[in-house]
């Protein structure tokens, strides 16, 4: 950010000549409030895009502060506007667009915390996304349902826990399994699905109660083969709960506050007493079930992908998608919507090219 016309300067200039304090005024961090909201996924990557606007505002200096540590505070609309700029040079739309949005909610921090003044505030949150469009936007990576299936038929497996003994489906198999079905059939992101509780699950009207981004909670129903993955799972890991006639009866209020989803051993037992998977576990036990699987590559946020545009397939409204997938706009929903590109494919195969080679 060489630019001289870029209105931020290096650290240590004065407001008045157009560039940041020092340091913070004393009292709480704008960007330690506003990140202590956010679900561990998004806390991890909108501080790495306020760091990325750290960095852009600073850059003559060697080691800029934390994100914790930079005063935002003094942020105003001239800044954000030469931040979009200098973001939109560098980076796509999507990662710009995610980018503002971080800065937009640390000024709005700084504003709640009294630390911005309304009219500076409303002036620097102004700042206008960044349109544009991805050719690979509207199909991303779908998983067929040969290849959940697969992926599924890994976990359940039989494998002998130690030499010489019958091979047999280990707890962890059962827990991937469960992982699997939830992750697809109800469209939960990794740290939806890590952050589960046992009493969570409403297993008489079958569906799960889920506490999305912002700390937001939705009621998405179980489907039958994701009711049937977890039924077969609770029974190992809190065993009893769920009768032999499967007629899912009620959790015990015992068991309100317990993961659902917990470290494995090594012989393949549940470590009962470990603390809920990681986001970061979940998408190691995809990778590994994936490359058992024969299954290529993908991520925790495709089995979402999948669930979402294989909903629309089958005829949900794009309204009652968006409610099930916890989104806060329908354009995010739309995004997945695979229909359009089926459509183009389908109207491109009615041509009828004259070649006789």
């Amino acid at each position: 950010m060489s630019d001289p016309s870029f209105p931020l300067v290096p650290l240590g200039s004065s407001p008045e000549a157009g560039g940041l304090g020092a340091v913070r005024r004393p009292g709480p961090s704008p960007a330690s409030v506003y990140l202590a909201r956010l679900a561990p996924g998004s806390r991890r990557t909108m501080r790495g895009a306020l760091a990325t606007i750290v960095s852009l505002c600073l850059p003559d200096v060697e080691a800029p502060p934390a994100p914790e540590a930079f005063p935002w505070e003094q942020v105003r609309a001239a800044h954000a506007k030469a931040i979009r700029a200098a973001l939109a040079e560098r980076y796509m739309y999507t990662t710009v667009n995610k980018t503002l949005s971080a800065l937009r909610g640390v000024l709005r921090e700084a504003w709640e915390l009294g630390l911005m003044d309304t009219e500076a505030y409303h002036r620097a949150a102004a700042v206008r996304a960044v349109k544009g469009s991805s050719a690979s936007a509207a199909t991303g990576r779908s998983l067929a349902r040969g290849e959940l299936r697969a992926l599924i038929a890994a976990c359940l497996t039989p494998v002998s826990p130690r030499q010489g003994a019958p091979a047999v489906v280990t707890e962890k198999g059962q827990r991937d399994a469960a992982l699997v079905a939830l992750g697809y059939g109800c469209g939960l992101r990794r740290d939806e699905l890590a952050s589960l509780h046992v009493g969570d699950l409403d297993l008489v009207q079958r569906r799960v109660v889920v506490r999305g981004k912002g700390n937001k909670e939705r009621v998405v129903p179980i489907p039958p083969g994701a009711f049937h993955a977890l039924r077969d799972y609770l029974g190992v890991r809190v065993g009893g709960l769920v009768d032999a006639s499967g007629d899912a009866s009620l959790l015990s209020p015992l068991y309100k506050d317990t993961p659902l989803f917990v470290r494995a051993r090594r012989g393949g037992g549940l470590d009962r007493d470990a603390d809920a998977l990681t986001g970061q576990a979940v998408y190691y036990v995809l990778r590994t079930r994936a490359a058992e699987a024969g299954v290529a590559a993908f991520s925790p946020h495709d089995l979402r992908r999948t669930y979402v545009g294989d909903l629309l397939d089958e005829g949900a409204d794009l309204a009652v998608a968006q409610q099930l997938a916890g989104h806060a706009s329908p354009t995010t929903t739309a995004g997945y919507d695979r229909r359009g590109e089926r459509a183009k494919e389908q109207a491109a195969s009615r041509l009828d090219v004259p070649y006789d080679g």
